[in-house]
């Protein structure tokens, strides 16, 4: 598994065994930013900042995907904060689950959603001590998460998305294990910010009521609803649209709302709303290969 790439980290989440199980170490305090002590050291973290943002505004290819973490992962040491550590989250999740996935490098795909936890969960520390510190006394997840504060709704999204895909590359005992811890998280985030990154609590409810539809008390009448009013309350992220065709059309063998869904992301204009471009580039890729996929699935 590969590590972060600072050493000054230690990983918040360690594995144990056989690599299906958490051992959150939620007493350990979050890094303290370090005053800059001279004009040029603040230059230099604006500067670094400039390239970090720069790299991620073209995060649909790999390689500036890749060296943006790098430079963000530089800036943490800088000037830690639970938003950057919250953005490295997201970070590592769309290098996962975007260019990975879509090269179809599993073992790379599940070693940046383990650390994608490590950053939301370093997110959660700094945003939601109560929660951390009721983790660390022994509560369970579902009732100590109800400590975080709509400060810390970035880590919750992102830890709990990370958790999900986690658990889910280690097999159906393991995504049953942690179902409650992300389902609960997502819960919070949708009480406190349901409009969070356009809407993602719909969009994570649709996919999850159809993945446990005839396993863990899903409803697939539910995960239609859900994906409706995403994809209404925020028509211009793409990857709803590439999830309910995945996960509820598949479940459901509905083959013409498939092909329709996905057709309808290919020929959006990816560029509508300019902070999501990348994001909606890679979802045009998704659905392309998925379409590929159109007889086998069905």
């Amino acid at each position: 598994m590969r590590v972060t790439r600072l050493t000054w980290i230690v990983p918040a989440l360690a594995v144990s065994g056989c690599a299906t199980t958490y051992n959150a170490k939620w007493d350990e305090k979050p890094v303290a930013a370090a005053a800059a002590t001279a004009p040029t050291e603040v230059d230099a973290t604006k500067a670094l900042q400039d390239k970090a943002d720069a790299l991620w505004a073209k995060r649909d290819d790999k390689q500036s995907l890749t060296e943006a973490i790098a430079a963000y992962e530089q800036l943490a040491e800088k000037a830690p904060s639970a938003d950057l550590f919250a953005k490295l989250s997201r970070a590592h999740y769309l290098l996962g689950d975007g260019h990975y996935a879509l090269e179809g490098k599993a073992a790379e795909r599940d070693a940046e959603y383990q650390l994608g936890l490590d950053w939301a969960s370093k997110s959660l520390k700094a945003a939601a001590p109560a929660f951390a510190e009721a983790m660390a006394a022994g509560k369970k997840h579902p009732e100590a998460i109800q400590l975080a504060g709509k400060e810390a709704v970035p880590g919750m999204y992102w830890y709990a998305t990370n958790l999900g895909k986690w658990a889910a590359s280690k097999g159906f005992a393991t995504r049953l294990r942690y179902k409650d811890d992300a389902k609960s998280t997502m819960d919070r985030v949708n009480a406190l910010d349901p409009s969070f990154f356009y809407s993602a609590p719909l969009r994570y409810f649709g996919s999850f009521e159809a993945l446990t539809s005839g396993i863990a008390g899903g409803s697939l009448a539910k995960s239609e609803d859900f994906f409706t009013k995403a994809v209404a309350a925020a028509p211009n992220y793409l990857g709803s649209k590439v999830l309910w065709a995945d996960y509820l059309s598949t479940k459901k063998q509905d083959k013409a709302t498939f092909v329709r869904l996905l057709n309808e992301v290919i020929s959006a204009d990816a560029r509508a709303d300019a902070d999501i471009a990348p994001e909606n580039l890679m979802e045009q890729v998704k659905a392309k290969k998925l379409l590929e996929q159109v007889e086998e699935k069905f």
